[in-house]
């Protein structure tokens, strides 16, 4: 069973550190160089001081002793204070998506690391597991949220958290890069709380987004007790901080992440869309538009391109039969080989292109890009050859193949908006 408990965040003390608009991020990893130099600008405070520090840059494998630093001023002047008593803290993201006003309702906890109990989708790797690690031996803090899912069909959870904020003002209240609203309460009061405890300790909970954190997080546990660490309470180095969201929330948003390809050797995208018409249906279009349009309608097992080369700009391609997916896949499960973004990988990318995982473990092949107009727009910048545009991955599907133990390609899922860093942290009680 999945156990949950309050603790003591650690979090701006608004009157010290400044306005919250300015101090929170994108988590680590939607952070890039310019956006990084953005936050380092918007304020002395910000975040990403802390959880992308610029010593990273120079040095790929920095201990983080500047992030250290910086967080242990920021504490002992009050620019970061702990709660004074424990607590769950519930967490509303209010955000637009296709004309509609969505809230994704779940809660921030402390959740006791148990591998064997959290469901992982996505595969990770040692690059950015190692990096996490490092930066977690310097705070020996959790700084950013893992974002899980649970089932919760008779949304109960909801209830629970809407009775236990009701009349309250949030404690934090910001609005992110993309002018997304977000809101956290604290609550404390013990039946509340129980019912949360006990509704998760009867169901399975999954990875969203954080493969790369938990991981860190198992591997800084048995790190720790290796090292004849001693666990401490429900802030210790066995804990997690991490946020949870019911999977059947209305709220929960999946954007896909298209593959922009370069670096093929002898790149020819009218000999690509040949070799592809043995397995899928063409259809060309002159304008984005129109693809686009006709994306938003279809069905599984279908995806947009844009290549050089080719005679016409834009063309859907539509799987004849999918079962030509368990001659090229026949070590995965049948919900691994119906995944749009498998079929993607195995038959185009690998079997017609060459991108095999080593490739795209390395990054010397494929860029992703959220959003297609850009994607579509960086068509021959770059060294960009080939654009793939996908639907989003259905949150059941990731459910699936997660339950089976098996892994989908790295960037699979996109869920929206990300959970912000900087609302809350959790300091770890180890007692060495």
């Amino acid at each position: 069973m999945a156990k949950i408990a309050p603790f003591r965040a650690l979090r701006y003390d608004p009157k010290v550190a400044g306005d919250i608009n300015q101090l929170v991020t994108q988590p680590y990893d939607k952070i890039d160089r310019k956006l990084q130099q953005e936050y380092y600008a918007r304020h002395a405070h910000n975040i990403v001081r802390i959880i992308f520090n610029e010593e990273a840059v120079a040095d790929k494998e920095s201990p983080y002793p500047n992030a250290a630093k910086t967080f242990r001023e920021w504490t002992q002047k009050g620019i970061l204070k702990q709660d004074d008593a424990p607590a769950v803290y519930v967490y509303y993201q209010i955000f637009q998506y296709q004309g509609k006003t969505f809230t994704r309702k779940g809660f921030i906890a402390s959740v006791e690391l148990e591998a064997q109990k959290v469901r992982a989708h996505e595969h990770t790797l040692a690059g950015p597991k190692a990096d996490r690690l490092r930066l977690l031996r310097a705070l020996e803090t959790n700084d950013e949220n893992i974002f899980l899912l649970f089932s919760d069909p008779a949304n109960a959870a909801v209830k629970v958290m809407d009775e236990a904020i009701s009349g309250q003002p949030p404690l934090i209240e910001c609005k992110d890069d993309y002018g997304e609203t977000h809101k956290v309460w604290a609550i404390r009061n013990p039946k509340a709380v129980a019912a949360l405890q006990n509704l998760v300790a009867a169901r399975e909970l999954f990875i969203a987004d954080g493969h790369h954190r938990f991981e860190t997080a198992v591997n800084y546990l048995n790190e720790g007790l290796a090292k004849g660490w001693k666990p401490v309470g429900d802030q210790g180095f066995d804990h997690r901080m991490m946020a949870l969201f019911p999977m059947e929330d209305k709220g929960l948003v999946i954007f896909p992440t298209h593959r922009l390809v370069k670096n093929v050797e002898n790149f020819s995208g009218q000999k690509l869309l040949d070799s592809l018409a043995k397995n899928f249906d063409i259809t060309a279009f002159d304008k984005a538009d129109a693809l686009f349009s006709r994306m938003d309608r279809i069905g599984p097992w279908e995806f947009g391109l844009a290549a050089l080369g080719t005679l016409k700009p834009f063309y859907l391609l539509k799987l004849k039969d999918i079962k030509v997916m368990d001659k090229i896949a026949p070590e995965v499960s049948e919900a691994s080989r119906r995944l749009d973004v498998t079929v993607l990988h195995r038959l185009i990318l690998e079997k017609e292109l060459g991108v095999d995982k080593a490739k795209l473990e390395a990054f010397t092949h494929v860029e992703y890009v959220r959003h297609r107009e850009e994607a579509v727009g960086k068509l021959g910048k770059g060294g960009i050859q080939a654009v793939f545009l996908l639907n989003p991955t259905d949150v059941m599907g990731v459910k699936a193949v997660a339950e089976l133990g098996e892994r989908m390609p790295q960037k699979s899922t996109d869920f929206y908006p990300k959970l912000l860093a900087g609302l809350v942290m959790m300091p770890l009680t180890i007692q060495k």
